[in-house]
């Protein structure tokens, strides 16, 4: 079972603890890590999320994501943020895709409304695998060149606001590798 998670203000200071499912029912603020995953040849690895997540099943999403929960914090919930926060995500990296990469920050993002409600840092990491999906968590993975993007984005397949977001992000702020 997952632990809790921190409920956080607009300044992702520290409010209550809170379960997950509360946590996605009420679209509370709270914390978490999102990391694209860059292969050897520039493209981005896009997951489809398993068909039994409580939030967009089936759905084209980040490289890897994850919350921050309770026992992530070593010295409270508002101590060492940058550490706690690289910490999931390379616990997530390793759960999620089976790989064990260095991770580089890209950016601290505060909710953003219409997209997500979340405070995410943002990290971004080059793997060729071989990779081994977390069977509830992720069904497949897809590596999406940044000359895809927009044919992808305008394609049939659901994809998340935040993907959406970032992959937006990631082109105005010239940040995909070459």
């Amino acid at each position: 079972m997952a632990g809790r998670i921190a409920v956080v203000d607009g300044a992702n200071r520290f409010v209550r603890w809170e379960d997950r499912r509360t946590i996605h029912e009420q679209q509370l603020v709270h914390r978490s890590i999102h990391i694209l995953v860059f292969d050897g040849a520039h493209r981005l690895l896009v997951q489809r999320r398993h068909r039994t997540k409580q939030t967009y099943p089936r759905t084209w999403d980040i490289s890897c994501a994850g919350h921050v929960e309770e026992s992530d914090y070593t010295s409270g919930p508002d101590a060492d943020l940058d550490t706690v926060y690289a910490a999931v995500a390379a616990r997530e990296l390793h759960e999620e895709l089976g790989v064990t990469a260095p991770l580089a920050l890209l950016g601290r993002f505060a909710p953003e409304p219409g997209v997500h409600y979340e405070h995410i840092h943002l990290f971004t990491c080059t793997s060729d695998g071989p990779y081994t999906l977390q069977a509830d968590e992720v069904e497949e993975l897809f590596p999406l060149p940044r000359a895809g993007v927009a044919d992808f984005l305008a394609g049939p397949e659901p994809i998340t606001h935040a993907l959406r977001w970032f992959l937006g992000w990631l082109l105005a702020n010239d940040r995909w590798p070459t």
